[in-house]
């Protein structure tokens, strides 16, 4: 549940900023090609890259990295300094620059996951449904494209009052589930 939860948050959080600035299309289209290949192919590459990507980098980041560090400098400092590695390691993407907001946000989120839960699990079911959502829909238009302007030109409209809603409250919830699971773990 909160691996969705998760989702909601960073792919909300997508639709919001680019409904406050402008969606820098030509940084996010990433060229893959995947108007040349037949629809099945392409998506069976976005599971693949999706899969691989979540796999490694929860593994990497959350299952060594954060761990080690949370030994020396304790769980705070360990997800922070995780979380700005995470973002380290993504700035090679043109995307990256107009999502560092989101990005340091997935790795803290992923963390405190993966902190609070003592699992990788719901980090990487997270980041695999979200890397899904970005292969076919913000880096491709396999699963159709954002065209939506921002608010300064259309005015608050009832997509952005939808989304930001919908940020809110899973932002709001998710906190809720963490809190909730370490209560849990806290009467264990």
């Amino acid at each position: 549940m909160l691996a969705i939860l998760f989702v909601l948050v960073f792919q909300s959080s997508l639709v919001v900023i680019f409904r406050l600035f402008q969606f820098p299309a030509d940084l996010f289209n990433q060229g893959f090609g995947f108007e040349a290949l037949p629809l099945w192919m392409a998506w069976a590459i976005i599971i693949l890259a999706a899969s691989s990507a979540a796999l490694t980098e929860e593994v990497g980041f959350r299952g060594y990295s954060q761990v080690l560090l949370e030994k020396h400098y304790g769980p705070f400092l360990g997800i922070i300094i995780t979380s700005v590695l995470f973002v380290l390691f993504h700035l090679n993407q043109a995307w990256a620059l107009p999502a560092l907001v989101q990005l340091f946000a997935a790795g803290l989120f992923a963390g405190v996951f993966a902190y609070t839960s003592g699992s990788l699990v719901p980090g990487i079911i997270s980041h695999f449904i979200i890397d899904v959502v970005n292969f076919s829909y913000w880096w491709s238009d396999i699963a159709g494209k954002f065209e939506y302007k921002p608010i300064a030109i259309t005015g608050v409209d009832l997509h952005f009052i939808v989304w930001l809603v919908i940020l809110v409250a899973s932002s709001v919830l998710s906190i809720w589930g963490l809190f909730k699971i370490k209560a849990i773990q806290l009467q264990s």
